[in-house]
């Protein structure tokens, strides 16, 4: 009898009465054992573990964890399901209590791609998944570094393509020396592409050659990395005394920590001058250790001289510098300080300074200290009336300054006390100013001041001669620095960032530029209580 038969049987009598159906088994199905205790008991279905995803064509593996909740022995058919048909069953036998896996196999050659629901069942329930049929995505690009340092990032880019007709996911894995150590599911529409990134610290990495690559469901890219031994962290500089033709100087030894310059200022940059004290500038160099590295003298991007080489003894400054922007050319000069600036240690900007003789030169310029004893002859015991009496010399120009921490309104700061022996300018910067921008981290200047001491002095921001701003107040909290500059133009009028660092030139002590720091809070991002 069919069971389409079977179904009008059951119909027809049931417009006679109740029936109840018991012990009778369709084809194709075995029923449930009768318990001891006379309860139902079946096989359970606990998990199925299957790809998200294959190739069409491809033969696919699902294995299902089934248990026998019972007490009594049972043996039931366990079926496996794709897209609703049956294409496996087998017998499984379980005492109560006990486990098993039951492994199919799927033949999807007769499949068309696109999405389809499987499962295995048992009498009592089931477990299904979805399974996706599909081309597996391309790898059309793949970007990966030759060597890295230990502790730094290993970044791997790959290009994605999906080659099916409809949109789809699937897992990208990266993988590091034999292990996975990420994974990803991406999602792209029919015939599109995707750009993906991983990122892999190599923290605690031992320096060696490794393999590493990138994973798609079907393809995969690999490469060899070598790790290399951690560079140096900090800046240094040691720039000799020495002999010069005038156009170009030595610098004995240079310590990058990332790729930059070595830039040779004269002393102008000790009265503040930082972009217009550059005179010279090496090529490019990548981080390292350097030796005796040549300098060629009047040649910097964005400077403009009225000399082609020195001309007197004197002394001059080594300074590393940060590539900052990319591009391998050295842009603090032409961006007047906001590009490529110095390397800082505790703060403040590396440096080394040198004696430079140049052959040939006026031999009267070069500091006394230095001279050979055949020059001295030049300046006989009975020519030093020549020279004024120390005590008629006249005294550096000194200052101080001292800038409390305290809470703004964002419009102004207030500077604690200022002296100031030649009168000029209280000018606070911002914090870019530790990084060599001199005339841009500009961001108040007190009106003119004359000679003499003042407390409590209130300094407007954003409001800069020569300077142009993006806001008009403070948003954040940070920390300003304030600095005495001094009036050397004879305008009463504050001309350091009009002149791009030559006007107007910060008082200076034996330590350089006279300066205060404080952290300014602004009122509307305190915290209550």
């Amino acid at each position: 009898m069919t069971r389409t038969k079977i179904l009008a049987v059951l119909l027809a009598l049931s417009m006679f009465g109740a029936v109840t159906v018991q012990g009778a088994a369709l084809p194709g199905v075995t029923a449930q054992q009768e318990a001891p205790d006379g309860q139902q008991s079946g096989l359970v279905v606990e998990s199925i573990t299957a790809p998200d995803s294959a190739e069409p064509g491809s033969t696919v593996t699902v294995v299902a964890e089934v248990s026998n909740p019972g007490s009594a022995r049972t043996t039931q058919e366990v079926e496996f399901r794709l897209g609703g048909d049956v294409l496996d069953r087998r017998l499984v036998t379980l005492d109560g209590g006990e486990n098993t896996t039951v492994r199919f196999e799927a033949d999807t050659e007769d499949l068309d791609p696109g999405e389809y629901r499987h499962g295995v069942y048992t009498g009592a329930n089931s477990q299904t998944a979805t399974l996706v049929l599909s081309e597996s995505f391309e790898i059309t690009d793949f970007d990966a570094p030759d060597s890295v340092e230990a502790g730094d990032l290993v970044t791997v880019d790959v290009e994605l393509e999906n080659p099916n007709d409809f949109e789809t996911t699937q897992n990208v894995s990266f993988w590091f020396d034999g292990s996975r150590v990420a994974s990803e599911a991406i999602t792209i529409d029919d015939g599109d592409d995707a750009d993906v990134t991983f990122n892999l610290s190599s923290q605690g990495v031992a320096p060696g050659t490794y393999e590493h690559g990138v994973f798609t469901r079907d393809e995969g890219e690999l490469a060899e990395i070598e790790v290399t031994e951690p560079g140096p962290t900090n800046a240094s500089v040691a720039f000799e005394d020495q002999e010069s033709d005038g156009t170009t100087v030595t610098v004995d030894q240079l310590v990058i920590p990332s790729d930059g310059y070595v830039v040779i200022h004269d002393d102008s940059l000790l009265e503040g001058n930082v972009v217009g004290s550059v005179i010279g500038v090496s090529e490019y160099l990548e981080e390292g250790t350097y030796q005796n590295v040549n300098v060629t003298l009047y040649e910097v991007e964005g400077a403009d001289f009225n000399e082609t080489e020195l001309t007197e003894s004197g002394t001059l400054i080594a300074m590393p510098h940060n590539e900052t922007t990319g591009d391998e050319t050295y842009d603090f000069v032409a961006s007047n300080g906001t590009d490529d600036g110095p390397f800082t240690l505790d703060g403040q900007p590396v440096t080394d300074d040198a004696t430079v003789t140049v052959a040939g030169a006026n031999e009267t310029s070069t500091p006394v200290e230095n001279a050979t004893a055949e020059n001295e002859t030049a300046a006989p015991a009975d020519n030093e009336t020549e020279a004024p009496p120390a005590d008629n010399e006249t005294a550096a120009p000194t200052a101080s300054v001292t800038l409390d921490d305290q809470t703004s309104d964002g419009t102004s700061v207030t500077v604690t006390d200022i002296s100031l022996s030649e009168g000029g300018y209280v000018v606070i910067h911002d914090d870019s100013l530790l990084d060599g921008d001199a005339a841009g981290s500009v961001v108040g200047v007190s009106e003119y001041l004359e000679p003499g001491e003042y407390d409590e002095l209130t300094i407007p921001l954003f409001d800069v001669p020569g300077a142009t701003f993006d806001q008009t107040e403070l948003t954040e909290n940070q920390t300003l620095i304030a600095m005495p500059h001094l009036e050397d133009s004879g305008n009463q009028t504050y001309d350091f960032v009009t002149s791009g660092g030559s006007a107007d030139a910060p008082y200076v002590d034996d330590e350089g530029a006279v300066t205060d720091a404080g952290n300014v809070t602004v009122a509307a991002n305190e915290t209550a209580g």
